[in-house]
Formats: C-alpha cells, structure tokens, sequence
C-alpha cells in the first residue's frame, strides 16, 4: 500500500512540476548564459521549489483548517485545477497556472530568473502546491521525499537542457508531455472522486 502510494505521489508531483515542459522555455530564458551561470539558476530554481513545495506540504493542511476547509473539498477542488492543467498538457500548452504572458515578459527583463518565474511559479506553480497539500494528508514523508527526487531529476533534465531538446526534439516533448497529461487527468479524476466520497460519508 504504501508503495502504491509513493508511486502515485512521485508521478503526480513529477508530472505537475513538468521539467520536461519547461526545457524549450529555459533554453530561451538563458541563452547566452555563461556555463556558471546557468548551473546557479538551476540551483536557484530548485532549492526554491524544494522550499516551497516542502512547507506547503508541510503546513498546508494547518493553513486549510485555518480558514475551515476540510481537506475532502480542498481534494475536490484541487482534483479539478489539476485536470485543467492536464487538459492544457494534452493541448501541448504552457498551462497559465504556471505563468501569464505578463510574467513571460518579465522574466525576459530579470538578471536572476532562477527564484521568479523559473522556481516560481514555473517548477512550484499553483498545480504543484495543490498537489503536494492533497496528497500530504496520506503521509508526510513519502511526499517529501518525492519533492527531493522530483527536484533532483528537475535539476538534471535542465542541466541537461540542449541534449534533451536534441534527443527527444518538439515533437519528441509534445508527445511525452500528451501522454503525462492523460495520465494526470486520470489522478485529477481520482482526487475528486475521492473527495466526493469522503464528503459524503461523513
């Protein structure tokens, strides 16, 4: 049961996290950075989005109960952003939970992109932390350590960035993003059914 469960946490964050995603969109956010350089914003995306995800994890089941909400309706609610940002990745786009076009242009004006947009709300968006609350409810620790392995892997594909883009190439990255994206509508279904059914039973 629990390694079902790590399972499905790791594929969730990962898959909402979206590295992959994000490698057309780094490439051109730091063209003409010095190797250095690039290797210091990654670090800075990462640690912020380890940070983020690891305290919204951490204390947001305290923050829900703050204002009431029960974690049987943040699921539902949570299910059903979620399936909008798989609704997007099956559009193959760059869902506006991460960015707007406004912080698009933004990011273009930054010296240091690694803590905004890249770590948030690029790698930490919206869909992210909603995630990670729904899902800490089960167990805390295995959702942490799916943020460390999520942010580890985050760090090599965008290390790696060029290579990726040449292997899998745009069509390559839609296709994986396409199929990441059903697989994600598929756990959005199940958050909400599952909170439906935890509603009515108590």
């Amino acid at each position: 049961m629990e390694l079902k469960f790590a399972l499905k946490a790791f594929i969730s964050i990962f898959i909402i996290v979206d590295p992959l995603g994000l490698v057309p969109h780094f490439i051109g956010l730091t063209s003409g950075y010095s190797l250095e350089r690039r290797k210091r914003t990654i670090r800075l995306a990462v640690i912020t989005t380890i940070l983020v995800l690891i305290i919204f994890a951490i204390f947001g089941n305290h923050i829900l109960q703050l204002f009431g909400i029960t974690i049987h309706a943040f699921r539902i609610a949570g299910g059903i952003i979620i399936f909008m940002v798989a609704i997007q990745m099956l559009q193959v786009q760059r869902t506006r939970l991460k960015t707007t076009p406004e912080e698009e242009v933004y990011s273009h004006e930054q010296e240091e992109i690694g803590v905004v947009p890249l770590g948030i709300p690029m790698l930490a968006g919206p869909g992210a932390i909603t995630t990670v609350i729904v899902l800490s409810g089960s167990n805390l620790w295995i959702i942490i350590a799916s943020i460390l392995i999520t942010a580890l892997l985050a760090y090599l594909i965008l290390f790696q960035a060029a290579r990726v883009s040449n292997f899998l190439g745009p069509t390559g990255l839609n296709i994986f993003r396409r199929l990441m994206g059903l697989v994600l509508a598929a756990i959005s279904v199940q958050l909400v059914i599952d909170g439906i059914k935890a509603t009515l039973v108590s």
